[in-house]
Order: structure tokens, then sequence, then C-alpha cells
């Protein structure tokens, strides 16, 4: 009995403990959402005090110590804040609470309570594609390969929005296909409205009136598809697409939606990627973040000759560290900031982690992994839940070989460490999610191409660290100005 009543006692201070958070957190929302005038670095050293004393677990104390070092040297990203401000209310408060609050911090006790509990990872979002269909055509699309159906019915989304809510996931991206196709998309986001969505589109369909209903809603980030200036981005994806994702920007900032911008660095484009004038032309556009995806032969058309070469691609992460400490525009590098999720992400792996389920249902380790061994609806169908497909042996086998190398920066299990995805599927044998998905791990000049990658990358990353070692051993002061920069 008075075992019983300790651990009553326990849960009850635990309860009164959560609902204190919960105070503290929505009134530190309410004060960065309504703030009118320039934030200070008093108050945001306050804030990060509390979050700090908040974050028990210590589960993200490199990010909050990140940001301590950001306002002690007053870093570009700071005008974050100031340019969050002219955004709508709604967007500002979804912001803090959906994925502040929800995804990063109470997601985070709920999901390691639910892995405990269920036995499964704990991935921190995942990529949802609710159909294939869409209204362009681009030049090596990753998705260009599957079948453009129907896709998954709002039902079968609806259940596995709910399903992700109760492992505690709060944070979820939506690609495709084009998302905003689907004429109930802007439905499941307001009927998700704890959910803090990442839509990754085209742009095209984005008029005013769309561009107000999203302000509205407030829980959606478009990233528009941008591939440099008008000749790049419509010798991808067709005349006129440049014009109109110009526009679908300047609906998005007239409204006040937080919104960011994905490239594709390829060949065709890496000239551009170098240049200033492109990450400007995005911050006057009013993206405030972006993700650059290397080009990976997989999908419509696949075209090694797309690739960067490995020069190239350190070249240009060189590139965008140098943008970073320059602009309030955060940018994500894939692979190239592998180190700083320590390697790769898919397979649901805990953490960072995440996963795909493309508009068949498949589950895929990752957005470009297309192959599977579950499918959510049969899943469904059979009176399962969404982390029953987070178990397989494909997955487990994915996770156990984690990282794929000790250089993050070479993380990928495609074109980092292509022999690890051949030796996987197998062993695990999944099948292909869409015709010609096997080619990458089965095509000799493939396989030839992405070997010989590999290596030529692991060699100027070695020779690179090599080079800073000799320099830091000559000249200690001057490395340590040189790597505060890059980072």
């Amino acid at each position: 009995m008075n075992d019983g009543f300790r651990s009553n006692r326990k849960k009850g201070t635990s309860a009164i403990s959560d609902y204190a958070q919960d105070k503290v957190f929505d009134q530190i929302g309410t004060i960065f959402s309504q703030i009118q005038g320039r934030i200070s670095h008093e108050a945001l050293n306050r804030a990060l005090a509390i979050a700090q004393k908040l974050d028990r677990a210590k589960d993200y104390c490199h990010e909050i110590e990140a940001l301590k070092k950001a306002i002690d040297s007053n870093h570009p990203y700071l005008q974050f804040f100031d340019l969050l401000k002219k955004r709508n209310l709604q967007c500002r408060k979804k912001l803090i609470r959906n994925f502040l609050i929800n995804a990063v911090f109470h997601g985070n006790k709920k999901r390691k309570d639910f892995s405990f509990t269920h036995n499964t990872p704990r991935p921190f979002f995942f990529v949802i594609s609710p159909s294939m269909k869409c209204n362009l055509h681009c030049v090596g699309c990753y998705a260009g390969k599957y079948q453009k159906d129907e896709g998954l019915s709002y039902h079968v989304v609806d259940r596995i929005l709910n399903d992700a809510k109760t492992m505690g996931i709060y944070f979820i991206t939506v690609s495709g296909g084009e998302p905003f196709y689907r004429e109930d998309i802007l439905d499941l986001f307001a009927d998700h409205d704890d959910i803090y969505f990442q839509v990754f589109t085209n742009g095209t369909l984005i008029d005013a009136e769309m561009a107000e209903r999203i302000s509205r809603i407030g829980n959606i980030a478009p990233v528009i598809s941008c591939e440099g200036f008008e000749g790049e981005t419509d010798h991808r994806r067709g005349n006129g697409t440049f014009r109109k994702i110009c526009l679908a920007m300047d609906n998005l900032r007239e409204e006040g939606v937080i919104f960011g911008f994905s490239t594709v660095p390829a060949s065709y484009n890496y000239a551009t990627l170098l240049k200033d004038e492109y990450y400007e032309f995005l911050v006057d556009k009013g993206a405030l973040f972006g993700w650059l995806f290397q080009y990976i032969p997989i999908g419509s058309r696949p075209d090694q000759g797309l690739m960067l070469t490995p020069e190239q691609r350190v070249t240009l992460h060189d590139r965008v560290k140098e943008v970073r400490n320059r602009l309030p525009l955060f940018i994500a590098d894939f692979w190239n900031d592998g180190p700083y999720v320590d390697g790769c992400l898919a397979g649901a792996r805990s953490s960072r982690g995440y996963f795909h389920i493309n508009s068949n249902g498949d589950i895929e380790p990752c957005v470009f992994v297309h192959f599977a061994v579950d499918n959510i609806k049969d899943i469904y169908e059979k009176g399962g839940h969404l982390w029953d497909g987070l178990n397989s042996p494909f997955f487990r086998e994915i996770r156990a070989g984690q990282p794929w190398n000790d250089n993050h920066q070479m993380p990928c299990m495609i074109i980092d460490n292509p022999h690890c995805l051949r030796n996987v599927v197998r062993k695990t044998r999944p099948y292909p999610t869409h015709e010609g998905a096997e080619s990458i791990i089965t095509y000799p000049a493939f396989v030839r191409h992405l070997d010989q990658y590999s290596e030529k990358l692991e060699c100027l990353l070695n020779e690179r660290a090599s080079l800073c070692r000799r320099i830091e051993t000559l000249h200690p002061e001057p490395l340590i100005g040189i790597q505060a920069s890059s980072h």
C-alpha cells in the first residue's frame, strides 16, 4: 500500500510539474509571439536560461549552447527574431506552440515514454506524400516513377497523423507530387492544428487566395522549389515556372506566412549556387530557411551526369557556411551537414531520425530509398498502427548500420556509402516501391559511378582534414578563427 501511495504521489507530482511547465511555455509563447519591438540580447538569454531548466534530460543542451554563442557573437541568425515579428500573428503562434513546444519539448518526453513502453524507435518526424499527382514534369524528379493515382485517402492520412501524435511526433513534412494539388490538403492541416507541417511545393498553385488561407490556418510552412534564377529553374521545371514561384513568394510574404526554399544542387545550377546574389534574392523574397538536396540519380530519367563532382560538393558546402554567417537565412545542406545530426537519419532512427510514407502507403526508410517491406494500408487493415511498421528487419538493419561512416560529412547510404545500401537490400530483401527503383543498386553504370564518387569524396575529405590538422599544429591561433567562422 505504501508503494502504491508513493507511486500515486509521484504521478501526481509529475502531473503538477507538467502543468507548471505548460504554463511557463504558454507565457514564453505569448511573449515571443506578440512582441513588437526589438528583442534584446538580455531577454533572449533569459529565455534560454528558462529553456535550459526545462530541458531536464539535457536533450537540447548543444542547441541551447549554440544559441548562446550566437547571441554573444551577434550572429546574423538573430535577425530571425526581427523578421519573425513581421509575420502573421497566427503563424508565429503556431511556430512557437506547435513546433517549439509540442514537437521539440513536450514531444520529446512523449516520444521517449512511448518508445520505452512500446519498444519502438523514436524518430523526431517523418515525411508523407499523400499523392504523387503533380502539375509539372521536372527533369530528374526523385518521385517521377511513382504511380500518379489518387494516393492515400483522407481517412488514412488522418489516421496516420493521429498515430503520429500518439507517438509524440508533432512535426511532419509533406511532399509529393504537388501537395497543394489535393483539394482537401488544407482541410487536413486545419483538422490537425496542433501539428506543424512543412510542405514541399513547386509553388505554382499558391495564388493570393491560397496564401491567405495558409496564413489563417497558421501551422503550415511552405518550402518552395527553386533551382536558381529563371534560366536554371525553368530548365528543370518548365518555361514560366520561375515567374510563378516569384509570385507565390510575394503572396506568402504579403500574408505574413513563414516559408522557405528547396534547391537541388546539380551540374546545371552549380555556378549560380556559389553566388551571393542567389541567397540575397531569397532573403529579399522573404524566405527564412532553405534546404539543399544533392541530386541523386533516381526517379524520372535518372542521370548520373547531373550529380555534382566531389570537389563541387565540398566547395559548395564551404560557400553555404559563408552565407550562413552573413545572411539571416538558415540553410541545411544535405548531405554535407551530416555532422550536425550525427550522420544518416533514415530508418526511423531515434532522436533526429525520420522515415517516409509514399502515396501508395509504402513505408520507406528515406525519401530517396525507394524500398519497403511494410505498407500502412495493410497494417491498418490488420488492426495495427503506424509504429508497427518501424521495427521491420529492413529498418532494424539500417539502424544497426548507422552511422555508415565515421566521417559524418559522408552520411548517405545511397551516394556516400553505396555498398551499405546494397548490403542491406541483399540481406533483408525489401521490395522496390516503383518500377526501376532497384536500378540505383543494380544498374552497372550507376554502381560503378557511385563507388568511384564515394571513394573520391572520402579521399578529398581526408586530405582536407589532414591539412587542417597540419595548419592547427603550425598556426593554432589562426585556425581557431577559421573554425569559428565555419560554423
